[in-house]
C-alpha cells in the first residue's frame, strides 16, 4: 500500500498552533544569555520552558518538526527590509516547503507581522491571507503584507541553497552586532486566535481586528506583570527590572 503523503492542512494547523503557543522575543539577546541552535536546546527553551525565542530558534524548530513528519522542506535565509530600500544582511531564517508541485514559505519567527499560514510562492496571486509574494527588479522574491496604505514589504529572499552554517552566522550577527535590530530594541509578540499581543520597547499593543489598545509601560513591575501574565514567560523581578533599564537606555540613545 502506498504511504499517504502528509497534507498541507497539517502544516497550517501546526503553524497556527505554534504561533498561538510560543512567543517571539529577544529576551535572551538583551540579557546576554547564550542562544543555542541545537534542536535539543531549542525544544527545552521554547517547548518545555515556554521562554520563546526568535527566528533562528522558532524556524529551526518548525523545519525539523515538518521534516520529521515527512514534508519536503529546506532552509532559506532572508533580508529583512521593513518597506525600506536598504542593504541589509541575511538575518531571517524561514522554511521553504514543496508540496504537490507548489512552493510555500512557512514562517513562525517574524513576530507580530508573521503570517499564520503557509504563503504560496505564486507571483500571479495578488492576495494570500493578507500577504503576497512578488518578484522585484533584483530578481528576488519579497513577502509583502497588505495594509490600509498599500502593500508593505517585510523581507526579500531567493531560493538558493542555505545550510545551518548560514544560520549560525546570521544568529551571531543578530544577537551580537551593535547595529542589529535585536541588540537595539526589546520585542515580544504572541499571535492568539483573535488578538495579537505585541510589546516593542515601552509600547504594548493589543491588536484585534477592529481595535488596537496601546499601553505605555512605565515601570519594571508593570513590565513584569505583562511578561509573566500576558505572555506566560517566567522571568524574575530582577530580570524584569534589568530589561526595563536596558530598554530605557536604548530609547534614550535613539
Amino acid at each position: 500500500m502506498e504511504e499517504k503523503q502528509p497534507s498541507l492542512q497539517l502544516v497550517k494547523d501546526i503553524q497556527k498552533k505554534h504561533l498561538e503557543s510560543f512567543s517571539f522575543n529577544n529576551i535572551s539577546v538583551l540579557l546576554k544569555q547564550p542562544i543555542s541552535l541545537e534542536i535539543e536546546d531549542i525544544i527545552n527553551k521554547i517547548v518545555i520552558n515556554n521562554f520563546g525565542g526568535y527566528c533562528f530558534e522558532h524556524n529551526k524548530l518548525i523545519h525539523d518538526v515538518l521534516q520529521s513528519l515527512g514534508f519536503n522542506v529546506r532552509i532559506l535565509v532572508a533580508r529583512v527590509v521593513n518597506n525600506q530600500d536598504i542593504d541589509t544582511p541575511r538575518t531571517h531564517r524561514i522554511t521553504l516547503l514543496e508540496q504537490d508541485g507548489d512552493k510555500y514559505i512557512v514562517d513562525v519567527g517574524f513576530g507580530a507581522m508573521c503570517p499564520k499560514t503557509p504563503i504560496k510562492i505564486d507571483i500571479l496571486n495578488d492576495s494570500n491571507q493578507g500577504y503576497r509574494i512578488i518578484k522585484n527588479n533584483g530578481n528576488e522574491f519579497q513577502l509583502e503584507l497588505s495594509t490600509q496604505k498599500g502593500y508593505f514589504t517585510l523581507y526579500k529572499f531567493n531560493l538558493e541553497n542555505y545550510t545551518q552554517a548560514d544560520c549560525i552566522m546570521g544568529n551571531f550577527y543578530s544577537s551580537n552586532h551593535p547595529n542589529a535590530v535585536f541588540v537595539n530594541n526589546f520585542v515580544i509578540a504572541l499571535k492568539l486566535e483573535d488578538i495579537t499581543l505585541s510589546l516593542r520597547n515601552n509600547s504594548y499593543h493589543k491588536i484585534s481586528e477592529n481595535h488596537t489598545e496601546i499601553i505605555n509601560v512605565t515601570n519594571p513591575m508593570q513590565l513584569y506583570s505583562i511578561i509573566n501574565d500576558d505572555f506566560s514567560i517566567s522571568i524574575t523581578e530582577e530580570q524584569s527590572s534589568k530589561l526595563f533599564g536596558i530598554t530605557k537606555k536604548l530609547l534614550e540613545n535613539l
